[in-house]
């Protein structure tokens, strides 16, 4: 008898999406897995075909005509190849005419029940009751067979089964004896069982098969979706990082400019063109302040934004924030009152620029959205380091069905309001992912009269007393060194090299990554401060062959730093990865540089 072919589940020939007609109909690829699936399930029965004939002529050589049976077994041999060409080329032309091919095999297992129905009819021995008997059994048992091998396409069981059967059962029937009919009506029962298991089974195998399909396409669908989210968010922290460079290089130009002009010409006499520098240098900051307001949304965005946990003093730093808001209150004519329920100093441990940062977006968009009265400012802490802090204004207030949007990113309560006040819509995003981060929360609640009404709790636990320190030099102390400076802005390239100049340094100005490696090559230096963006040779590359020489001569390594407007984290990891020793983003203070200058020439 034959067997079904051993091929597993996973092994079956599957249609792929890129040749499927119209990847969307799952029932078109069902149709031609169903096809496939014959095909894969049936060539080993189909190769079995030979030896069931060998066995029938055997047993059967004395009781029918040799010439019967050998024009039977030909014509056995004969369908066995039809159906293994179709198969081939089935297997040489993948799925391209999967369901021409299918009916083309349906035919040819019309054909070879056909045949095998013979056992039952021409080639059963009348006389031979026992022969017979062997004969119907074989034929049962091949149509079986046939049921496992073709079960998951009930058209092609029906077309091998019902020419196999119904000849052989309407002979017995025919014949009239006991035997016969008993025969005859058995084998009837088993085809209406077999047609009936064989209808499940087909519909069972479309299930499985439909619910495969709609899972590969929801698969296919949802890594589409992940493909386009990651290219996305690529493309967005490309353009991110792209604009801050951008912004960054002239910004710091005309910082500086401003900075140094202002201190030159700041005298009675030139007051009002220092108050011009004034308010190109506030312009300036404002523009600057709106980068990092994107990106820090983008590091929030990204999961890369980092805490830095310190022990500092609560109420200095509330008192900081007062000052600072009480002068851009004034401004507007508001006031400004500030109540802290906390002793002085109150030492806590938590991210002291972050909460600063908060408070001046909270302090800042009250201010900002109130035209006449007042802003307040309230900080109560438990003994167990639970802070709550309280904004409040006399301003317009926010709408009870936008104290929840107004934290989405770029949401403005009122679009011409936003424009007149300018601003990102980004603060409130950011403030309120802050305050989670440092385990927290930040919430719009109803105001107690009019007015915005804004609450920031914190755990704030205690902290040990921070040292005494020394109070802070008026002027920086004078340095000495020698520095080069490689940048090819030549605006920013004067703002550096003046401020480097009035540190005390000897400065030697480079404008690219070449001339830098030759100058470091030349002379000994005691730091260098490399841009990392310059044309030829960039300021990474030309830190890796300062480092590589510096090794193969054995030097001491110089320290170098990264003085550039790229800005984010990754930039800075890329700075220390190719061996600079620091990284300081454009555009930077004056303090900020001397404090750089400091810790490597020390």
């Amino acid at each position: 008898m034959t067997a079904p072919n051993r091929q597993t589940f996973a092994e079956m020939p599957w249609p792929d999406h890129a040749s499927a007609l119209g990847a969307s109909d799952v029932e078109h690829r069902v149709r031609r897995a169903q096809v496939a699936l014959v095909f894969a399930r049936t060539r080993t029965s189909n190769l079995c075909a030979p030896l069931v004939a060998a066995l029938v002529s055997w047993l059967l050589w004395d009781v029918v005509k040799p010439i019967t049976l050998l024009a039977w077994t030909g014509i056995m041999l004969a369908v066995m190849l039809w159906r293994e060409l179709i198969y081939r080329r089935f297997v040489i032309k993948g799925q391209a005419d999967t369901l021409k091919l299918g009916r083309q095999y349906e035919v040819a297992l019309i054909v070879h029940g056909t045949v095998y129905g013979l056992i039952g009819t021409v080639l059963l021995p009348a006389h031979d009751a026992q022969t017979m008997a062997i004969m119907l059994a074989t034929l049962v048992n091949i149509t079986a067979v046939s049921l496992v091998v073709l079960s998951t396409n009930l058209r092609a069981t029906l077309a091998f089964i019902l020419p196999a059967l119904l000849p052989a059962i309407a002979d017995q029937l025919v014949e009239g004896g006991r035997i016969q009919a008993y025969a005859g009506v058995a084998m009837t029962m088993f085809l209406f069982l077999v047609v009936v298991e064989s209808r499940k089974a087909s519909e069972h195998a479309r299930a499985m098969l439909r619910l495969r399909f709609q899972m590969d396409d929801l698969a296919a669908q949802r890594q589409q979706a992940l493909g386009q989210a990651q290219r996305s968010s690529a493309v967005k922290g490309e353009f991110l990082a792209t604009m801050s460079h951008e912004m960054r290089t002239p910004l710091h130009g005309i910082l500086g400019i401003t900075r140094l002009l202002q201190t030159a010409c700041a005298d009675a006499d030139t007051q009002t063109r220092t108050h011009r520098l004034d308010m190109i240098e506030r312009t300036g900051e404002h523009l600057l302040g709106l980068i990092n307001d994107m990106l820090d949304h983008s590091k929030i965005e990204g999961g890369h934004l980092r805490l830095e946990p310190a022990s500092f003093d609560l109420a200095a730093l509330v008192e900081s924030v007062g000052d600072l808001a009480r002068v851009a209150a004034g401004q507007k004519g508001l006031r400004l009152k500030l109540t802290l329920s906390i002793p002085s100093p109150c030492q806590v441990h938590a991210d002291p620029s972050r909460l600063r940062q908060v408070l001046l977006n909270l302090t800042g968009n009250a201010i900002k959205f109130t035209e006449h009265g007042s802003i307040s400012l309230t900080l109560e802490r438990r003994e167990d380091g639970a802070a709550r802090f309280e904004v409040l204004d006399s301003g317009a207030g926010v709408p009870a069905d936008q104290r929840e949007a107004i934290f989405d990113a770029f949401h403005q309560v009122d679009g011409s309001f936003g424009r007149r006040h300018g601003g990102t819509g980004l603060g409130l995003t950011i403030s309120r992912e802050l305050a989670r981060a440092m385990g927290g929360d930040l919430v719009c609640l109803d105001p107690l009269e009019t007015g915005g009404r804004f609450v920031l709790t914190l755990p704030l636990p205690d902290a040990e007393a921070a040292p005494a320190r020394n109070a802070p030099e008026t002027h920086p102390p004078v340095l000495h060194g020698r520095v080069l400076l490689a940048e090819d802005n030549p605006v920013n390239a004067i703002v550096a090299e003046t401020m480097l100049r009035l540190a005390g340094l000897s400065v030697d100005l480079v404008v690219d990554g070449e001339q830098a490696v030759a100058h470091a090559a030349a002379t000994p230096y005691n730091l260098i401060l490399m841009d990392c963006q310059m044309p030829g040779i960039d300021g990474f590359e030309a830190t890796r062959r300062i480092r590589k020489r510096e090794r193969e001569i054995g030097a001491r390594p110089v320290p170098i730093v990264a003085l550039t407007a790229n800005a984010l984290e990754a930039d800075r990891e890329r700075s220390i990865a190719c061996g600079m020793n620091d990284h300081m983003a454009k555009p930077f203070r004056d303090a900020e540089l001397h404090a750089l200058l400091e810790r490597h020439l020390r």
